[in-house]
């Protein structure tokens, strides 16, 4: 049996005591690809541009990865559970290009407009 597998707009879901607080909840979809080849994330790059999510290429280091690399990270606010951010991420998935991927959703929280 193969494990499910949690996509981003699974976790794009109100908090009730925050809502009733008087708070609604953005999600912030990041999505990043290290490699040590910058050729290797320019595909990526370009499907996270044309799906609105401002890629910033950086060079980096890390704990996980110490040697200096390239960096590519895009950002998207999302209002709501949306299938678009996993057709994103699937889409990045689907390049296969050769670059460790991450991504989170983070909330964020602001009060109601009334």
């Amino acid at each position: 049996m193969a494990a499910a597998v949690t996509v981003p707009s699974d976790l794009m879901h109100p908090v009730v005591e925050q809502a009733v607080q008087g708070y609604a909840v953005n999600w912030l979809l990041k999505i990043e690809l290290e490699s040590d080849q910058l050729k290797d994330i320019e595909p990526c790059r370009k499907i996270l541009a044309e799906r609105g999510f401002s890629p910033l290429l950086s060079k980096t280091a890390s704990s996980a990865m110490p040697s200096l690399h390239f960096k590519i990270a895009g950002t998207k606010l999302y209002e709501q559970a949306d299938a678009d951010a996993d057709e994103a991420l699937a889409a990045v998935m689907h390049a296969n290009c050769p670059a460790a991927l991450t991504w989170t959703v983070e909330s964020t929280y602001r009060p109601r407009t009334r």
